[in-house]
């Protein structure tokens, strides 16, 4: 991947893909504003939910060891909404694909919420 030659920390690393994504949310909330297509006010809300998770990153981590699996929530969330609105704009073969990159997000979200509550528990037995 690009970061890796950038950034050698992977936390940093993680974090900084954080906002990335973030911004990009951002970008299309900002998109769907000028073209009058979509809720172009729930991509803005999910984009500052983003980037302030991003922010605290470090910090919800070891509270809430689930932290990465809610931005993968809320990205399939997303998915959802464009698929949503692709197939109101009577398109059919691409929605299809949002559906299935939801799916496979939202699966994401459950396996790394849970390598997350296992990464917790494994140092809470190391304290």
């Amino acid at each position: 991947m690009i970061l890796d030659r950038f950034v050698k920390d992977p936390e940093k690393r993680h974090r900084l893909q954080h906002f990335i994504f973030g911004f990009i949310i951002l970008i299309h909330a900002y998109e769907k504003f000028e073209t009058g297509h979509g809720p172009y006010l729930l991509f803005i809300f999910a984009g500052i939910i983003f980037l302030t998770l991003a922010f605290f990153y470090h910090f919800l981590e070891r509270k809430f060891p689930w932290i990465d699996g809610t931005f993968l929530l809320i990205v399939g969330t997303l998915s959802l909404v464009v698929a949503f609105d692709y197939f109101h704009m009577g398109k059919k073969g691409v929605p299809s694909m949002y559906i299935l990159a939801a799916m496979l997000q939202y699966f994401m979200a459950w396996k790394k919420s849970r390598q997350g509550i296992a990464r917790n528990v494994a140092r809470s037995k190391n304290i």
